[in-house]
C-alpha cells in the first residue's frame, strides 16, 4: 500500500523556504560593481601630447650648474653701463635657447649639434643625457616643437660673463595636427669666448 505524502511550504525564520523571487523592478540589496573602462586611446594621447611640451620647458629645472649665486660669481655689474655688450649677450643668449629648447621628432641630430655649439661644461653633459627621454616621445607623437625667446634682460654682465633672465614661449604639433602651446622662465648664465656666447648653466626662474 503506497501512502501519497503531502508536500507542504516550511516557514522558518518569518519566511518559507521556498521564497517568490523577487518582482524585476525590486532594489537589490547587494551593489553591482561596474567595470572601470580604459581611456579611449584618443583622450589618452591628447592627456599625454601637452606633456610633452612640459617636459621640454621643465628640463630647465636641472641645469642648475653656477646658476645657483650669480652675484657672488660675477662682481662688477656693467649690465646698465655696457649698453653694447649687454644687448650682444641678450641677442646670442635668446637666440641660442630658442635654438635649444626646439625639436623635430625626424631630425634629433640637430639638438645634438646645436648643445656641442651652445653649451659647454657640465651643462652639455646634463643636457643631452635629459634629451635622451624627450626622444622617445617626440618619436612616438611625430612632435614637432618650436621655441621663440619673447624677451630677455640681462642681469649681470662682467667681462666675459653674464646672467640673465629669458622667457620662452613653446608650440608643438603633433603628427596628427594637434597643438599645444607652452611658456618658460629661465634663468641662464653663459661666459663668451672668442666673441661667442655659450650657456654654462640654466634652472627654472
Amino acid at each position: 500500500m503506497t501512502t501519497r505524502t503531502k508536500k507542504r511550504a516550511v516557514k522558518v525564520a518569518g519566511r518559507y523556504r521556498d521564497p517568490v523571487p523577487p518582482e524585476p523592478d525590486a532594489p537589490v540589496d547587494e551593489p553591482v560593481e561596474e567595470p572601470v573602462e580604459p581611456l579611449p586611446r584618443k583622450r589618452r594621447a591628447r592627456l599625454v601630447f601637452p606633456a610633452v611640451a612640459i617636459v621640454l620647458a621643465a628640463l630647465a629645472v636641472w641645469f642648475t650648474v653656477e646658476a645657483r649665486d650669480t652675484n657672488a660669481v660675477l662682481a662688477h655689474n656693467t649690465a646698465l653701463s655696457d649698453v653694447s655688450g649687454t644687448a650682444d649677450a641678450g641677442k646670442q643668449i635668446s637666440a641660442a635657447l630658442g635654438t635649444l629648447f626646439s625639436y623635430r621628432y625626424d631630425d634629433p641630430a640637430r639638438n645634438d649639434r646645436a648643445a656641442k655649439d651652445l653649451l659647454t661644461g657640465p651643462a652639455l653633459t646634463q643636457y643631452s643625457r635629459l634629451f635622451g627621454q624627450v626622444r622617445q616621445l617626440a618619436a612616438e607623437q611625430k612632435l614637432v616643437v618650436t621655441s621663440t625667446a619673447v624677451a630677455s634682460g640681462v642681469k649681470l654682465l662682467d667681462g666675459d660673463r653674464a646672467a640673465l633672465l629669458v622667457f620662452l614661449d613653446q608650440t608643438g604639433t603633433r603628427g596628427d595636427g594637434q597643438r599645444s602651446t607652452g611658456a618658460a622662465q629661465l634663468s641662464v648664465t653663459a661666459e663668451r669666448t672668442g666673441g661667442k656666447w655659450r650657456i654654462t648653466g640654466m634652472s627654472a626662474a
